[in-house]
């Protein structure tokens, strides 16, 4: 930029310079107030955006157990009913009972079954469509592998 200035002097009165100087000085706090101020919004955003995503997570987290019943811990009666169920598969010579068997045994409705087999063990317990009746499923107790 110094290329494009002719060679010549200027001479301003001492008012002038200090006048420019002080407007100077006041543009540098100016502009670093500013910058602060911009660091300040960027901080605050940034948590905020922490925040809104934690947020999100949690409503995620309650919707999804919201919609299936099943993921949620077993409910006195839930396991009362569980109870009723492990206790009458033990006792049954197959181990093995009919939904329509479990519906009559605990006095609820079809869907209410479903929703109490989907908590029993994996490991333990297996569904499976009736041989006789495509429609009709199965609850089995495994048998523990003897060691």
């Amino acid at each position: 930029m110094s290329e494009n200035l002719p060679d010549s002097i200027v001479m301003l009165p001492a008012g002038a310079i200090l006048y420019l100087v002080s407007e100077l000085e006041r543009l540098k706090v100016q502009i670093e107030s500013q910058d602060n101020r911009i660091t300040e919004i960027a901080a605050q955003q940034d948590e905020d955006c922490d925040r809104l995503a934690h947020d999100i997570a949690l409503d995620r987290q309650r919707i999804s157990h919201l919609e299936d019943p099943a993921s949620r811990d077993p409910t006195p009666t839930e396991q009362a009913h569980l109870q009723k169920i492990e206790k009458h598969l033990r006792e049954s010579p197959r181990h093995t009972a009919s939904f329509a068997e479990i519906r009559g045994l605990l006095g609820v409705s079809p869907g209410r079954v479903s929703q109490l087999v989907k908590k029993l063990d994996p490991q333990r317990f297996e569904v499976h469509r009736s041989s006789r009746d495509h429609k009709a499923r199965i609850l089995i107790l495994k048998r523990r592998p003897t060691l």
